[in-house]
């Protein structure tokens, strides 16, 4: 019989999308929210749209890894066939959406004589097709023909999982574009949302395991598809935790966020949120003959 963790390791491709691309969309909307401000000078918009960059690259590396999961690149053209009827075609199709209006927002940053106009509704388009995708891909991985998945806490988990990461991976771009609200409450409302999000995530993925954990089919049962699972809930929460604190000591210590210790705590948050989508993927289990 084929483990959970073997189930996984297949699926390694999508672990990696679902851990990187939705909390790099989140960040995206998060570093793009200044540059919509009325505040920001010309030369510092022009800073957060160049650094804007870093949360797109890392949606796209989920995403370019997401793609490799078709095989051949022609099957793309058979996904977007099922769009409005397929959640997994929906969520594609959003993807591919996002990309294309971020990806040439970004590059518009770098002509002569940009438009302001045109620059501020052509992001807030990108950014309102990035919260559609993160929702779409909530709604596609809760699929009725996988027992184990079809409940409300998938959703729920990813998209809090995004809400953990995307503050922090924001920080992390903010450091860069040396952005001087950072230093005040603006790091601190980022840490808060995402410190909210992670009580929040770790306290589904508790509902999750009491709940889940007790399905079985005729050939086995959640719990030995991930009997690890309470393990690596807790290195999630503690990877998790320990990034946020990274980035939240020096400002409560008055001291500025560098750089190393944004990217530092990015990593640790990312760590433990590809934990338990690789739990997540370990967990598939199909009704088959359920009980």
């Amino acid at each position: 019989m084929i483990s959970g963790f073997d189930t996984a390791l297949g699926e390694i491709t999508l672990v990696l999308f679902t851990t990187l691309a939705p909390s790099g969309v989140v960040a995206f909307i998060c570093m793009g929210l200044p540059v919509l401000g009325r505040g920001a000078s010309v030369a510092l918009r022009q800073r957060l749209n160049v650094f804007l960059g870093l949360p797109l690259v890392v949606a796209m590396v989920g995403l370019v890894a997401s793609a490799t999961h078709l095989g051949n690149p022609a099957n793309a053209l058979y996904v977007f066939l099922g769009v409005g009827r397929s959640p997994l075609s929906t969520e594609v199709f959003c993807a591919v959406v996002f990309l294309a209006l971020a990806g040439l927002y970004w590059l518009y940053n770098f002509v002569e004589h940009p438009k302001p106009q045109l620059q501020r509704a052509w992001l807030v388009l990108a950014m309102l097709a990035g919260a559609v995708f993160v929702a779409a891909v909530g709604c596609a991985y809760a699929a009725d023909t996988i027992v184990s998945w079809h409940t409300v806490y998938v959703p729920l988990n990813l998209m809090l999982n995004a809400l953990v990461g995307g503050p922090v991976l924001t920080l992390f771009g903010l450091r860069f574009s040396r952005w001087s609200p950072l230093e005040s409450r603006v790091g601190g409302m980022l840490l808060a949302l995402s410190s909210a999000a992670l009580l929040a995530n770790a306290g589904v993925y508790v509902a999750q395991g009491m709940s889940v954990l007790t399905m079985r089919n005729y050939l086995v049962s959640a719990e030995q598809l991930v009997p690890t699972y309470g393990a690596m809930a807790t290195v999630f929460f503690l990877l998790a935790v320990a990034g946020v604190a990274v980035d939240a000591l020096p400002l409560m210590r008055g001291r500025g966020i560098s750089v190393a210790s944004a990217a530092i705590a990015s990593a640790l948050v990312f760590a433990g949120i590809f934990v338990m989508r690789f739990a997540f993927y370990m967990m598939h289990m199909t009704y088959g003959i359920s009980l």
